[in-house]
């Protein structure tokens, strides 16, 4: 059994937050929606959505949402705070769709640490985090998120 004493110091902190700004064109909701198949009407013609109640064109849950998770990729791939390598790989995430996002608005996404352990098998820390993506306006996603976090080893692979 590993003692406390024993545990390398965690790569990231309870409370740690990051965040970042999004905003998608209609043409920018058009192309993310036919890379990944989605041919809903809603995501390419402005027509068809207004008809639907919308205001215009709004994003697939899969756009906001795989910008929420590519966005821990992205934090826990930069040094932790005192400097140490440190890689981050993704082992779930629940994402709550709240309202729709619509074209040219700015969303304002945020990630937050909750909780980190140790895991001795898989020679890095689980953590836990929360996050949402907010336009000025409405709340538009929620999430929770679980990661493995490592330090790379000398040869590159954690």
């Amino acid at each position: 059994m590993t003692s406390v004493r024993d545990t390398p110091a965690a790569l990231a902190t309870v409370g740690e937050t990051f965040s970042q700004r999004a905003r998608f064109s209609d043409g920018e909701i058009r192309a993310f929606a036919t890379s990944v198949h989605d041919h809903n009407p809603l995501h390419h013609d402005a027509a068809a959505a207004r008809a639907a109640g919308y205001r215009g064109l709004i994003a697939s849950g899969t756009q906001l949402g795989s910008v929420f998770m590519a966005m821990t990729a992205t934090h826990f791939a930069k040094p932790s705070a005192d400097g140490r390598p440190r890689l981050g790989l993704g082992m779930g995430f629940e994402i709550r769709f709240r309202a729709p996002v619509y074209a040219d608005e700015d969303i304002d996404l945020r990630w937050t640490v909750t909780g980190i352990d140790w895991k001795e098998r898989l020679a890095g820390w689980i953590m836990r985090l929360e996050g949402d993506a907010r336009s000025s306006e409405r709340l538009l996603l929620s999430g929770t998120g679980t990661l493995l976090l490592r330090a790379p080893t000398r040869g590159g692979a954690p």
